[in-house]
């Protein structure tokens, strides 16, 4: 009893540590040794305790770390939480298969096994990226400038090489076994090499003295609360917030206004007298508009409901609009509604129709004068559509200079759900060395550089980058090199794939060999 017990606050521990990385406290170097007392507990257990200890830890973190879901649904957070505690029930699978192998050879398998893990479960069933541990080293420039060549994965991998190699440090005081020293010290040597050369490779990136041309932005965060979003009585006092904080903002000449997503209340086309005068406005202060709105579109047999980007020219005329492509499961529809039905009474939404193309926007100063040709785009990624790696790098291959990022966080109250979501946004600037300007109804809004540095927030003079109505406006860079993870995707996460293989092909080698 004692044993199991033991065991337990061993998992507890990691999963504390875990959740101490990432916002709001961000003690980030706890990540790097964080995985030690889980190991420890997996060690000597069979496969059926590896996956109950797996899974109680996967469930620990994911609850303590995803709380704010229940603002939306108490009964999709739960299971929220115990579908993503599989991916934890997983690794402490793999991890106790692989307990035999070579510490040389666990250094690279299991970092990868943990990647492969982090890649589907951001990937299956519309995917859910967010706390991947590469995520929790967003501020540190020194080292995850890899990300455009292996992705974010990359740097998840080097956080849990690290994790390995401690462990087996720690468990290496005491023995006498030269071959077991010999490993020891290699890994050091890999360890070192790859930190070494990860931090000189941003180093490099970092001192780059391109000047691409920039554009002037102003971000406006209105600070809307949720209850008042969709209550018709409240519309008119949204749109003065908004339009008060963008006269304030215009006085500094940007180039373009962004709004949050959604930010247009109602539906755009059923309101008709509001939509004409945000164009009258913007016609006014002659500067272009990019925002959020929800549109019905009653052109077919049925309505279809499409969360959008809509761009308006300085001269007060609707340019372009963006449907949203990655609708967010059990947010903005539900899965399988016809095949489950009790999930409607689960997650009470209408389903969102997504939409189905990728769509530039002209970035060429003025935006939207029809007598010069746009020489460089930019592209919105609406919601949660910045923690989709993929989108982001196609709207790069079609042309994307900029990433914009819409979004309305305020769903999950005064939580760290607006920084999780943030730290998502700086790899997609680095993945694609392109700058991505966020405007959040209630933060966090900001400019992101495209070394992944935060140059600017909306904030108030107490530094509060939440719940707190605001401008911001800054220069931002129009890039339009491609980098390798841009070219070519997630090489590396692949790469991780053929290792898992070569891990399960190598021990039955071995064994054949002695028989």
């Amino acid at each position: 009893m004692l044993r199991k017990l033991k065991k337990f606050y061993l998992c507890l521990l990691s999963a504390i540590l875990l959740i101490l990385s990432f916002p709001r406290l961000e003690l980030s170097a706890l990540v790097w040794f964080s995985f030690i007392p889980f190991f420890w507990a997996l060690d000597g257990v069979r496969l059926r305790g590896a996956i109950f200890l797996g899974y109680l830890t996967g469930v620990i973190f994911f609850a303590g770390i995803l709380y704010w879901f229940i603002h939306v649904t108490l009964p999709g957070a739960i299971l929220l939480v115990l579908y993503l505690a599989v991916y934890f029930a997983v690794f402490a699978l793999i991890y106790v298969l692989w307990a035999s192998q070579r510490i040389i050879h666990k250094l690279f398998l299991l970092p990868a096994a943990w990647v492969a893990l982090e890649f589907i479960r951001g990937h299956l069933m519309t995917g859910f990226g967010w706390v991947s541990l590469g995520h929790s080293q967003y501020k540190n420039l020194g080292l995850i400038q890899i990300a455009d060549l292996t992705g974010m994965y990359g740097v998840s991998y080097l956080v849990m090489m690290a994790n390995v190699f401690f462990k087996e440090l720690l468990d290496f005081r005491g023995s006498n076994s030269p071959l077991r020293k010999k490993e020891i010290k290699v890994s050091a040597s890999i360890i070192f090499c790859l930190l070494i050369a990860s931090q000189a490779y941003s180093f490099f990136q970092l001192r780059n003295l391109e000047r691409p041309p920039k554009i002037k932005v102003a971000v406006i965060q209105a600070n809307i609360p949720q209850s008042m979003k969709w209550n018709p009585a409240f519309h008119n006092s949204i749109m003065e917030r908004q339009v008060i904080l963008t006269r304030e903002a215009a006085k500094e000449n940007p180039d373009l206004v962004i709004w949050p997503e959604t930010s247009f209340p109602g539906y755009v086309w059923e309101s008709p007298e509001l939509f004409q005068g945000l164009k009258g406005f913007v016609a006014e202060i002659k500067i272009p508009f990019l925002f959020g709105l929800v549109v019905r579109d009653s052109s077919k047999d049925s309505e279809d409901y499409f969360n959008s980007a809509m761009l308006i020219s300085s001269r007060g005329e609707v340019l372009k609009r963006y449907d949203k492509l990655h609708l967010v499961p059990f947010g903005e529809y539900i899965p399988w509604r016809n095949v489950f039905p009790f999930l409607s009474g689960i997650v009470p939404i209408g389903d969102f129709t997504a939409g189905k193309k990728y769509t530039l926007f002209p970035a060429s100063v003025p935006i939207g004068d029809r007598d010069r040709v746009p020489t460089h785009f930019l592209n919105a990624l609406i919601c949660f559509e910045d923690t989709v790696a993929e989108l982001s790098r196609e709207f790069a291959l079609q042309g994307s200079h900029l990433f914009v990022n819409i979004t309305n966080d305020a769903w999950f109250l005064d939580t760290n759900a607006p920084y999780l979501h943030l730290q998502a946004s700086v790899f997609r600037t680095i993945e694609n060395r392109r700058g991505l300007i966020r405007a959040a109804n209630t933060g966090v809004s900001c400019f992101i550089d495209r070394h992944g540095e935060i140059v600017d927030f909306v904030q108030d003079r107490h530094h509060r980058k939440t719940y707190v109505p605001g401008f911001a406006v800054q220069e931002i860079s129009l890039n339009t090199d491609q980098t390798f993870y841009t070219k070519y995707g997630d090489i590396f996460t692949y790469l991780c794939f053929g290792g898992i293989l070569w891990g399960m092909i190598n021990p039955i080698r071995r064994r054949q060999r002695h028989v």
